[in-house]
């Protein structure tokens, strides 16, 4: 079977409210300030934050992710872009996580721990509720596992305080 793309996006741009509210917030305070020794402050500490914002713009910009019948894709960076894979049968729990202020948004953040070395979690954030990814998401994972015979296995240590041998296979 080949790889089919199911779902391609990036995070919202709700994600950089703090950072933008912060710059808006400082330039107004830099238009009305009118006392001689507030005039310069305040557009400098605009000036930075603008940097910031535009910063923040960037990273979000420049990160993707792609999730197909086989593995999730983050792509992110901005001089040196960096391609993360987790391969979905090594994909261990999910967790849909909605925050109040999110759920007003109608936005979601989604958990993944995985038994992987270099990614053992993966969060994907500020994503449109109405996407449905998490269900999709959890579909994909157990197709994958299905096709490739993979299946999970805890194994725990049964003695108290003794977590040395805890493996997931």
């Amino acid at each position: 079977m080949a790889e089919e793309t199911i779902w391609k996006g990036s995070s919202s741009n709700w994600k950089n409210f703090k950072s933008n509210a912060l710059f808006v917030g400082l330039v107004i305070l830099a238009a009305f300030a009118q006392w001689k020794w507030l005039v310069t402050w305040p557009w400098i500490l605009a000036a930075a934050a603008g940097v910031w914002a535009l910063w923040k713009w960037l990273v979000l910009r420049t990160t993707s992710y792609e999730l197909t019948n086989e593995r999730l894709v983050t792509m992110h960076g901005i001089f040196t872009k960096v391609t993360d894979t987790l391969e979905l049968y090594r994909v261990r729990d999910m967790q849909v996580v909605q925050p109040l202020l999110l759920r007003m948004m109608g936005l979601k953040n989604i958990h993944l721990v995985a038994a992987d070395a270099t990614t053992e979690v993966v969060v994907l954030d500020y994503l449109p509720k109405s996407l449905d990814l998490g269900e999709q998401l959890r579909k994909a994972v157990e197709d994958c596992r299905e096709r490739k015979r993979v299946r999970a296995l805890d194994v725990v240590n049964d003695t108290p305080g003794d977590h040395s041998s805890d493996t997931t296979i």
